[in-house]
């Protein structure tokens, strides 16, 4: 389907594929695609208890996942016009494995010091390996007819990719309790990595908590309205290990032409960094719990601040080095400081009828700090290769873009080229990701068996670039509103001439959106009714998901990103929104 959308964004411009702008709907559903996915989890665990103080205790799985991706291409069903090599056929199968083995093995020792004093002392250590294993094969040319095999093609095309990394780490943490109201821990944690770049070693993450139950101290007043009130403190470290494959240095190979014959060759796959670590985060947290009106309404706040210093950022190379795009280093130093907020309040609790609401409002402030490198000024990137900014000062992936000024001078109500001033360098106009947000959400109980459910979720603060609506209104296509139709607004007007001068600074638009999330209804069958064929249990449920979305972002939907995770860079370009669905389920317990 995401075929169909993109050609579809394109407009009515093209006549010849009935308004499509790449393929027509029956020419994008003769591919066939197809994917299987296959997973297995296996777990084993033990515990052992020598003493009455002292418990062992072991754990062990694996996670595997095969997953299968076919695609093919019949032969003449893609127009040559559009791409010869798709109409004179394609196949690709492409089978992929990941592997996830863990172990944690673990013993805690707990003492009773004192009559109002006690200790529990935990230690061990944990294993992970993760294993990804794929293969890529591809068939062109002279597809034979009614064939889906590898085997009707001609020219092949395979590679194959194996990354792998493992984890290993030691723990040691001590927990004290002072009269069960007073909890204090602390930690320290050492991990290996074999991601790590060959000139790192081991690291080291510490962190200490506290929590107080302040609400039965004698000295607190007792009142009738707070019932209890926890405050907690905590401050630590972790990290963010790089890529399998960011600290290592390695060649692809690849066919030479020679005379007349191909010889093997070689091409730098990546520049690795031998010094590569993982990227390190300290992070303060303070905060509070509190229950009020007999239980009724319960608070929960939270203050914290984050900084990252070694930020794993991939780092532009320079052509002339005839090797990978980027490569991972560790340069820079983020801060991330906010504070989160959830009420829930039983609005009303009967028999017949329970009413709950719960809110959460949230917010952070997220900034690059510095770049080790002081050489360094920015990180430039983005769809189109310049639209982003990890730059100091600023939120990491800022768009930054030359702005523009413009005037219907003539007054003819049409915005031209002549019309649209261009700012001298580019400037920021604002972060990808929200700053701040809320959700809320309504459960509702009738009679014990009926339950409804509905959830809204805000998100503001951010911009996202309408790549979509650029790429329409550019040449050839032109096929935007704003190119064609003389009663569009003149900033839309504005934006396509600016556009025409190089700047996508009018596409830049609000991000923020309210989307109900979530409705559902729940039909708790009475017990009697799943005794008759022998279950404990039974109950039926509808919900919906993406109902409905307000916005001021001018595209189809403001929660998309074209380019996944990739460095930051945050686009909406010919991307599938998020679909509007319905789940039906009936869930029986034996």
């Amino acid at each position: 389907s995401l075929g169909v959308v993109s050609s579809a964004f394109l407009g009515r411009a093209d006549t010849i594929n009935q308004g499509y702008g790449f393929l027509t709907p029956a020419q994008s559903f003769s591919i066939l695609t197809f994917q299987t996915i296959d997973r297995f989890t296996g777990t084993f665990q033990t515990n052992f208890r020598p003493w009455e103080w002292l418990v062992v205790h072991g754990v062990a799985g694996v996670d595997f996942t095969s997953r299968f991706d076919e695609k093919t291409f019949p032969t003449g069903a893609i127009p040559a016009a559009f791409s010869g090599s798709l109409n004179a056929g394609q196949r690709s199968a492409n089978p992929f494995q990941l592997y996830n083995w863990t172990g944690t093995v673990d013993a805690t020792a707990s003492f009773v010091l004192t009559p109002t004093v006690t200790s529990t002392t935990t230690a061990g250590a944990q294993y992970f390996k993760n294993v990804f294993h794929g293969v890529v094969a591809n068939r062109t040319l002279g597809l034979a007819a009614g064939t889906g095999s590898l085997t009707g093609g001609v020219v092949p095309f395979d590679s194959e990719t194996t990354q792998s990394f493992v984890t290993f780490g030691k723990f040691v943490e001590e927990r004290v309790g002072i009269r069960n109201r007073l909890f204090l821990a602390g930690a320290l944690r050492n991990d290996r990595n074999s991601a790590f770049g060959a000139k790192f070693g081991d690291i080291i993450y510490p962190k200490v908590s506290a929590s107080w139950v302040i609400s039965e101290e004698p000295f607190f007043p007792q009142t009738g309205a707070l019932n209890t009130l926890r405050l907690r403190a905590a401050w630590g470290q972790s990290g963010v290990h790089p890529g399998p494959l960011a600290a290592l240095d390695f060649y692809n190979a690849t066919p030479v032409l020679v005379g007349s014959a191909d010889v093997p060759g070689i091409t730098i796959g990546n520049l690795g960094n031998q010094g590569l670590k993982p990227e390190r985060t300290r992070e303060v947290e303070i905060g509070f719990e509190a229950d009020a009106f007999r239980q009724v309404v319960h608070v929960d706040f939270a203050y914290y601040d984050k900084a990252s210093r070694d930020a794993l950022v991939a780092r532009k190379l320079a052509p002339s080095l005839g090797s990978s795009d980027t490569t991972f280093a560790n340069i820079g130093e983020v801060s991330n400081k906010g504070v989160e907020i959830t009420a829930a309040v039983r609005v009303i609790d009967r028999p017949s009828l329970s009413v709950s609401l719960n809110a959460t409002a949230w917010g952070n402030r997220n900034r690059l700090v510095t770049f080790n490198d002081t050489t360094i000024k920015a990180i430039i990137f983005g769809l189109g290769g310049f639209s982003q900014r990890h730059q100091p000062g600023y939120a990491l992936g800022s768009y930054f873009l030359v702005p523009y000024t413009y005037a219907d001078r003539n007054r003819d109500g049409v915005i031209d080229t002549s019309e649209v001033t261009l700012g001298s360098a580019p400037q920021f106009l604002g972060q990808p990701y929200p700053d701040h947000g809320a959700t809320v959400s309504a459960d509702v109980t009738i009679l014990r068996h009926v339950r409804l459910y509905a959830l809204l979720d805000g998100r503001y603060g951010n911009k996202q670039l309408n790549f979509t609506e650029e790429f329409r209104c550019l040449p050839p296509r032109n096929n935007c509103r704003a190119r064609n139709d003389k009663t569009a607004s003149l900033a839309d007007q504005a934006a396509a001439a600016a556009n025409l001068k190089n700047t996508s600074a009018g596409y830049v638009e609000d991000g923020g959106f309210t989307k109900l999330r979530e409705v559902s209804i729940t039909y708790s069958a009475p017990d009697a009714w799943a005794r008759k064929f022998g279950a404990s249990a039974l109950s039926v449920s509808v919900a919906g998901r993406n109902l409905a979305t307000w916005t001021s972002y001018k595209g189809v939907d403001p929660e998309l990103n074209e380019a996944g995770q990739n460095n930051f860079t945050t686009a909406d370009f010919l991307t599938q929104p998020p679909v509007r669905y319905f789940i039906g389920r009936i869930n029986v317990t034996f």
